[in-house]
């Protein structure tokens, strides 16, 4: 149970640097936008948890810690990186992407700066802006809950913490943002990387 600990951890993380970057920039972000982001994020969850629940009954035991140990030591490598990553599509974003289709380069936009999701310049994050944030801080959710899902027989308890303990990181992160000063530049991803590498290596040790 404790790797569901720290996976619940490590998700509720980027959006807690998410949240620290609206409230630097003095973007509120009401409860009911909080629950929404935390909402999709569980549902990105539920569906590859269950789905590697389902699959692991296919699987020979060690192929299934092999898959996931593959697919934590990955995430957990992009998020040590994961500034370097940003800067390096910000830079081909500006010189490659001149163009935008639906919400594609929008999601785009808001994985390379957060913030980028308050549109309207409203500094209030609204439930279709906090949809489109919500898409970029779940997409994560998708591989580690298929890593973590061919491992767990219960799923249902890992969402209800991860909804909760996601609230709370969202809430948490724009009050605190808004008490401290320049922490749109905070680089703290490199944490929940460390957090994946940790899940990583616990498949095989």
């Amino acid at each position: 149970m404790w790797n569901a600990f720290l996976l619940v951890i490590a998700l509720s993380l980027d959006s807690f640097l998410a949240s620290l970057a609206y409230g630097g920039e003095h973007i509120r972000i009401p409860w009911k936008s909080a629950v929404l982001i935390s909402s999709i994020g569980v549902l990105f969850l539920s569906f590859s948890l269950y789905t590697a629940a389902f699959i692991q009954q296919f699987i020979p035991p060690y192929i299934c810690r092999m898959i996931s140990f593959a697919i934590f030591f990955m995430i957990g490598l992009s998020s040590l990186f994961q500034g370097t990553i940003k800067s390096f599509l910000g830079t081909y974003k500006r010189k490659k992407l001149s163009f935008e289709y639906s919400g594609i380069s929008f999601v785009l936009d808001i994985y390379l700066d957060e913030t980028k999701a308050d549109a309207d310049n409203s500094k209030l994050l609204s439930l279709k802006e906090a949809l489109y944030l919500a898409v970029a801080l779940s997409i994560d959710s998708l591989a580690s809950g298929f890593a973590l899902g061919i491992s767990i027989v219960q799923p249902l308890p890992v969402l209800v913490i991860s909804f909760c303990v996601g609230i709370l990181a969202i809430l948490g992160g724009s009050f605190l943002g808004g008490k401290v000063l320049s922490l749109k530049e905070c680089r703290l991803s490199w944490v929940s990387g460390v957090l994946f590498l940790i899940l990583a290596f616990s498949r095989i040790l």
